[in-house]
């Protein structure tokens, strides 16, 4: 494939850094209302309050790839076992404990990005819990420190799996990372796992989504519905993700809240 296709322009680049700060923004408020007793589907109206008043789209909301059904909301929201493309119910009420997952896209002026974060809501008494969580962002937040132009996309993924199998955690097989931009899901495919020298090379002006996808047991995942998947062995699953632009001299987390 000519992977020329998915260098982005200057413009393209300015747009996906501003809605790159909307998406963090939008994040930073999500993760607040993860409390016990919060009925999750208020997230998901929060949410689409705040694409409104951003003057975003969720791109999420009724996606339907490859003759899916269209997804049902804006957020991708796990609890637990729960595994990717869950959604925010009425009536799921967060509980002390919950290992919850918030995974979202955004559409800012005709380009997309994407991040995701998990955190344990309320008393973080688990240790299971607690490293699984904070291995997610510790191996999404070291592997983004390889990013370059001319690295394999195998260095990437082998460090994510070395990083959390360090840990006695699993990374999931099945899903992956991936190019981003006029579509949500572009070349090239990023995956949790593999040798080094596996995969295209990154080039300097491709925007990519790195996505530490992470479980406490079997990294098999099975579907409860066309979207919905969860951890067939009933361990805890954790995402974290964010929107990366490879620079000439390394890369810029496009997801980034602002300090």
């Amino acid at each position: 494939m000519n992977n020329m296709g998915f260098v982005k322009n200057a413009e393209d680049i300015t747009k996906m850094r501003q809605g790159g700060k909307i998406l963090a923004e939008i994040l930073s408020e999500l993760k607040k209302m993860l409390v016990p007793g919060r009925d999750s589907f208020e997230l998901e109206k929060e949410f689409i309050k705040m694409c409104r008043k951003n003057k975003v789209g969720p791109t999420c909301k009724g996606y339907a790839p490859y003759g899916m059904p269209p997804f049902p909301t804006g957020l991708c929201l796990s609890i637990n076992n729960q595994s990717v493309h869950c959604f925010p119910k009425k009536g799921v009420i967060l509980k002390n404990g919950d290992v919850v997952t918030v995974d979202t896209v955004i559409n800012y002026k005709g380009l997309n990005v994407d991040a995701a974060f998990s955190t344990v809501v309320g008393k973080k008494e688990n240790a299971l819990k607690n490293t699984l969580v904070n291995t997610a962002e510790k191996a999404l937040y070291e592997t983004i420190s390889e990013v370059g132009p001319g690295v394999r996309i195998g260095r990437i993924s082998n460090k994510m799996q070395k990083i959390v199998e360090s840990q006695g955690l699993n990374v999931l097989k099945d899903y992956a990372g991936h190019g981003i931009g006029p579509e949500m899901h572009e070349y090239p495919e990023i995956p949790c796992y593999g040798s080094v020298n596996d995969g295209p090379k990154l080039m300097e002006g491709m925007t990519i989504c790195i996505e530490a996808l992470v479980c406490t047991g079997d990294d098999t995942v099975v579907n409860k519905s066309e979207w919905e998947t969860c951890m067939a062995d009933g361990g805890y699953f954790a995402q974290a993700e964010h929107t990366i632009l490879v620079t000439k001299d390394g890369y810029e987390i496009l997801t980034l809240k602002n300090k």
